[in-house]
């Protein structure tokens, strides 16, 4: 699956998380089969001020909004790591929108991660 990256975000944390990505579909292909590789494919930057506003309500690290654009935003300031957890995160939202986030983040964000690493 090709994934595209906004030039907003940082090369080389980019770079960094590649390497992980077809594991990560492959783990996120597993767990939700019927998404048929239609995982969002747009990684674009939040804005400032959606930063801002996100960290005022303990988030702030990313979005998607599940309407068929594929697209998810990114905090660009976090850390390669963060930009991974985020896009599992997020794309788990599209293929499980009735999930509460505590489900996103303790269930199914550790179920992708551990067949990663």
């Amino acid at each position: 699956m090709r994934v595209h990256f906004s030039p907003c975000l940082d090369r080389a944390k980019v770079l960094k998380i590649a390497q992980y990505l077809p594991a990560t579909y492959a783990a996120l292909d597993e767990l939700a089969p019927w998404m048929k590789g239609k995982w969002p494919n747009e990684v674009r930057c939040m804005s400032d001020g959606e930063i801002v506003d996100g960290r005022s309500r303990g988030a702030g690290h990313g979005y998607t909004v599940v309407n068929g654009r594929r697209e998810i935003w990114l905090n660009r300031h976090m850390s390669w790591q963060g930009y991974l957890l985020v896009l599992i995160h997020e794309s788990l939202h599209n293929s499980h929108p009735d999930a509460s986030e505590a489900e996103v983040n303790c269930v199914l964000v550790p179920h992708v991660y551990k067949r990663v690493f």
